[in-house]
């Protein structure tokens, strides 16, 4: 069956298309944008290519020939995407047409348009994440919904907190969520793992109704000619808790690379030297910025005794308040060097992959290329960290390698 064959391999699709970024080369035709921190494609205009989208906002009210690539704090689709859509954002809304499938992840997520193909979601919600989250004049409530007007052609992959999905599915639908409204006609099997259900009067499922739940459910006549209840065995809860685990990565994946970029923007648009001359610093020399950086952590952070003594002598010889200003100032710049290291160390990563590649692209698309890539492989469990303290030496020493280059 199609659901189960998606069912093992949506992780791989997922991951797949968030990192076409990085592995796709220069033969690719596409257009990259997002320089502004609204990026709009207008009503009647139309994009020939494959389209990359990265900003604090982003509308599509037109015509997207090609697969469309969007990662910004609020996605809104009105328009026309006639290849894939890979969406990740606090907030994604598509209220158009996709005619291909479609794959999205973030804390709240709207659909109410038509999908020609497949859909999948991992989004949040839940009982504990109720609450709307602000995006500029506009707010999106966590978890996932698909309207009663929603149409998707294929079949239907739906995990996060909660929700309710409306609408039609022509295919099967497997739905793995903490909350679930069921309000909608599916055309195949649904395949649904939950730990609270409501099936709502005037909804369908043409084929079997599978459902696993903490409580057997009294279903509505008519919803579907086959109810099949289960309840969580111990092996049911335990592979739930993995695809939950896995969809949780993802989602926290995807608003972590969200957040990065819109730190990135700020940055670029009102304060860039403080990205582009420790980047300049790195290109220059790599090797001696990334020693650079291993020595003052370790002076800094693998002996705090150091950073104590120092300090204690600022105390003894100037007193308690500069000492209290040294302390903040050591555990401040150390603590901004290592939240910031991903964005300064993936722009200079960004930049070689894109050079490599021949990409003609946005530095906003060079910055989010290279964090993209940090944040993916700093999400592996064990290896993770290695990545993280790697960008955070680099950062740290091409910072104090610029500082010396201006001084000097």
């Amino acid at each position: 069956m199609k659901l189960l064959h998606m069912q093992r391999k949506w992780v791989v699709v997922l991951l797949a298309g968030l990192l076409l970024l990085v592995v796709t080369g220069g033969a690719l035709a596409a257009e990259f944008a997002g320089d502004e921190d609204v990026y709009r494609l207008a009503a009647g205009e139309v994009v020939n290519d494959d389209l990359y989208v990265g900003s604090g906002e982003i509308y599509i009210d037109g015509t997207v020939k090609g697969d469309l690539f969007a990662a910004g704090g609020y996605v809104e689709i009105n328009g026309v995407v006639e290849g894939d859509l890979v969406a990740a954002g606090g907030g994604v809304v598509i209220r158009g047409q996709v005619l291909d499938d479609v794959r999205v992840a973030g804390g709240g997520i709207e659909v109410s348009g038509s999908i020609g193909d497949d859909l999948f979601v991992a989004g949040g919600g839940g009982q504990s994440m109720a609450f709307p989250m602000p995006f500029g004049a506009r707010s999106i409530q966590q978890g996932i919904r698909i309207g009663d007007e929603a149409t998707v052609g294929g079949d239907a992959v739906i995990f996060g907190g909660g929700g309710r999905i409306g609408g039609s599915v022509a295919g099967d639908l497997l739905a793995g969520m903490g909350t679930l409204e069921l309000a909608g006609q599916v055309g195949g099997n649904a395949d649904l793992q939950v730990g609270s259900l409501r099936v709502a009067e005037g909804s369908s499922v043409a084929g079997i109704l599978r459902y696993t739940s903490p409580d057997e459910l009294n279903i509505p006549a008519g919803v579907s000619g086959s109810v099949q209840y289960a309840a969580p065995a111990a092996e049911t809860a335990q592979r739930v808790s993995i695809v939950a685990q896995i969809v949780g990565w993802l989602v926290r994946t995807a608003l972590m690379l969200v957040g990065f970029a819109l730190l990135g923007w700020l940055l670029l648009r009102y304060a860039p030297a403080l990205l582009t001359t420790p980047v300049a610093a790195i290109e220059e020399k790599p090797l001696e910025s990334g020693l650079y950086g291993l020595l003052a952590g370790a002076l800094l952070i693998f002996i705090p005794i150091l950073s104590v003594l120092l300090v204690v002598l600022v105390w003894i010889f100037w007193g308690t308040f500069p000492a209290l200003v040294m302390a903040f100032f050591l555990l401040g710049s150390l603590a901004l060097v290592w939240f910031f290291s991903p964005l300064i160390t993936g722009l200079w990563l960004g930049k070689r992959i894109v050079g490599q590649a021949g990409w003609e692209t946005t530095t906003i698309i060079t910055l989010l290329v290279g964090v993209l890539l940090i944040v993916v492989v700093g999400r592996i469990p064990i290896v993770g960290w290695l990545v993280y303290l790697v960008s955070f030496a680099l950062a740290l020493g091409g910072t104090l390698r610029a500082r010396r280059m201006a001084q000097s």
